[in-house]
């Protein structure tokens, strides 16, 4: 996949702290990895599936390698010959993948199962084969086989083995397990095999905790476990944020939390720019303190840096939009200005005035080595972002007076809110062109100002050639097809998507093809749950991600 492995986000490291373990940051959706380690591959017991490791999710934390080692071992001291094969962990930096909604932040990790042939030899997996209720593949009922490899290939669920690899899973010290996910036809057979296998009567009972078939839209896990492990408390101290019930074993240590935020609180009052600038960043990701006053502070600080990093820490904080608002009227320094444009793309209702100010200005800002972008383009960015009807009249008018390198952020943020398109990025260069696709944008406003925007967005994918009605469920292949195609209608289709599916997943970052076999995939799996139409065959992902 284009860009796996190249972006590792940095971390704000506090004085006498070192960067020599992982750091798992956020949650398993909306997170990333610091300091992550591919999987120690040649191992004695541990490989990847050839699909898997292609796409190079191979990284994950510190826990999660040393807890895998210790079920290896445990594995391999019943079966000397038996390896583990391994599917999707995370990129090397965490992040959204297209395979999955979690696997953010290096506490998630794919591992096919162990399987025996019809003569009940341990056997290779091919790939992650989706067991019946009975622990079997067959492969002649394997629609993801459009080539015929896997039709006349018969799998069996390796009872003996699966049940040593969770067994070494529960009983390693390496990280606290929360979940392993797995269909309940196959949890019930495992734990049967335990009982066989005289387990302990604490084990037991962490199974049955911890062996879960997840509920709502997910996946029943029949073709693999889907392991996760909790925040240990260095990731507490690092931002790392739970999600659903915890383990057995799991108490979370929040001391060395509360050592971080005391160290953080003293550095804002620091002489040095850079440590009230690292302490303002480590706070934000931080809960279980109250220096939301410090933040607003950090606005009016001397230091531009200082500044910047208050804007970006005080972002998403409900309580900052007045303060934001107010610092972007007075604020000349560059990067200040975009982190202060930016935040404000949290705050709704409280962000449209200030933003449509800000189209008014002209300042130049370099944001990087060869970088630059005006006020205005920064401004429309972040209107469009906020998906309101109301900026559309502003934009029209300020495209019509925009400096050439504004144009196309502006016309682009009008194609996003309005989903039409009447010029390309080339044509707004000619003065002639520009009159003509300002008075377009006007027409069309007199003409559908009245209706809401889901009209605006219809409208728009038909009159782009997709057959699509209200933007419901029905319409959800259609959709699939429009990301990729424009800018603005891969936007919208992608948002619609998102509030179709309930999933946050911001694919809208990804190639088009990369969002589109996402999109494509979540509802494939799905048809029945969401009664939704057959997908078209040319859209199924069956046959596997294969990028033109």
């Amino acid at each position: 996949m284009p860009g796996y492995g190249r972006f590792e986000p940095p971390f704000p490291l506090l004085p006498n702290e070192n960067d020599d373990r992982s750091r798992s940051v956020g949650s398993v959706t909306e997170g990333h990895l610091v300091g992550g380690r591919a999987v120690p591959i040649p191992h004695p017991h541990l490989a990847f599936l050839p699909r898997q490791f292609e796409r190079r999710l191979i990284y994950t934390g510190d826990p999660m390698v040393e807890l895998l080692e210790d079920a290896a071992a445990h594995v391999g001291a019943a079966y000397p010959e038996a390896v583990i094969y391994l599917g999707n962990f995370s990129r090397r930096g965490g992040g959204n993948i297209p395979h999955s909604v979690s696997h953010n932040s290096g506490r998630d990790a794919d591992i096919a199962f162990f399987v025996t042939d019809e003569n009940g030899d341990p056997a290779v997996p091919p790939d992650l084969l989706p067991m019946d209720d009975q622990g079997r593949y067959i492969g002649a009922d394997d629609e993801g086989d459009e080539e015929g490899e896997r039709a006349d290939l018969i799998l069996h669920f390796d009872l003996p083995r699966n049940w040593r690899f969770v067994e070494g899973l529960i009983e390693s010290e390496a990280a606290d397990i929360q979940y392993i996910f797995v269909s309940n036809p196959l949890r019930r057979m495992l734990l049967k095999e335990g009982r066989r296998q005289n387990a302990s009567a604490q084990t037991l009972r962490r199974a049955r905790s911890v062996l879960v078939q997840p509920g709502g839209q997910a996946l029943p896990h029949n073709d693999h476990f889907h392991l996760r492990i909790h925040c240990t408390a260095r990731d507490i101290a690092s931002g790392c944020r739970e999600r659903g019930r915890p383990g057995p074993t799991f108490s979370a240590d929040h001391g060395k939390a509360d050592r971080v935020i005391a160290t953080a609180e003293a550095l804002l009052d620091s002489d040095h720019p850079h440590w009230r600038r690292t302490a303002l960043l480590r706070l934000a990701m931080l809960d279980g303190h109250d220096l939301h006053e410090r933040f607003l502070g950090g606005l009016d600080d001397p230091d531009p840096t200082v500044r910047a990093a208050a804007a970006r820490a005080v972002a998403s904080k409900p309580f900052a939009a007045e303060a934001l608002a107010a610092r972007l009227s007075e604020e000349d320094s560059p990067q200040v200005i975009a982190e202060l444009i930016d935040g404000l793309t949290h705050h709704g209702d409280h962000a449209v005035e200030p933003l449509i100010a800000a189209l008014q200005r002209d300042e130049l800002l370099p944001l990087g080595p060869g970088a630059f972008q005006k006020v205005p383009a920064l401004a429309a960015d972040a209107l469009a972002r906020l998906e309101r009807p109301e900026p559309v009249p502003h934009l029209i008018e300020a495209l019509g007076e925009a400096a050439p390198s504004s144009r196309p952020a502006i016309a682009q943020a009008l194609r996003i809110l309005t989903n039409h398109r009447f010029a390309s990025d080339a044509e707004l260069a000619d003065p002639e062109r520009l009159e003509a696709a300002v008075q377009a944008w006007s027409s069309w406003y007199d003409d559908h100002g009245n209706l809401d925007r889901t009209q605006w967005l219809a409208m728009g994918f038909r009159d782009a050639g997709f057959d699509v009605d209200d933007l419901g469920k029905n319409d959800v292949w259609e959709l699939c097809r429009a990301i990729e195609d424009a800018r603005h209608l891969n936007f919208n289709a992608q948002r619609t998507l998102q509030r179709i599916s309930g999933q946050s997943t911001p694919s809208l970052q990804w190639d088009p093809y990369d969002a589109s076999f996402f999109w494509r995939r979540w509802f494939e799996r799905r048809q029945n749950a969401f009664d939704l139409p057959p997908i078209p065959e040319e859209l199924s992902t069956a046959d596997g991600y294969n990028p033109p």
